[in-house]
């Protein structure tokens, strides 16, 4: 969302909304959304979901669920990045390194996985 534009009038929310009752899940890369920008997003969708969840894997990839199959693809979006993240360990682990910047990755990643299965979304 460009900061300047009217949030009422934001074309990017009828490209959000679309979206989502698609996929059941939208992904914001890049360091620029923030918080604010979501819970404006929220907001104004609100009448259209009635369950979004915000997902944050880190400061450049961030998800927006809204129902039980985006919620289900985004874990197993996640899990692949467990897959990538472990391998990495190990071959760190294997050549010496320090693998404790993987093990917080990997540890952060298990905690979204374990919240998205406990939550629930309302049909």
């Amino acid at each position: 969302m460009e900061r300047n534009a009217m949030p009422e009038h934001d074309p990017f929310m009828t490209v959000l909304a679309e979206k989502l009752h698609i996929h059941g899940y939208y992904a914001f890369y890049g360091e620029h959304y923030n918080e604010t920008d979501m819970e404006q997003y929220r907001k104004q969708l609100f009448t259209s979901f009635s369950n979004i969840v915000w997902v944050e894997l880190d400061a450049r990839k961030k998800y927006m669920i809204v129902d039980h199959r985006g919620r289900n693809t985004v874990m197993k979006l996640i899990e692949g990045m467990l897959n990538t993240r472990r391998t990495l360990k190990a071959n760190q682990a294997m050549a010496g390194t320090d693998t404790s910047k993987v093990q917080q990755d990997i540890t952060h990643l298990s905690r979204l996985v374990h919240m998205l299965k406990f939550t629930t979304f309302r049909t």
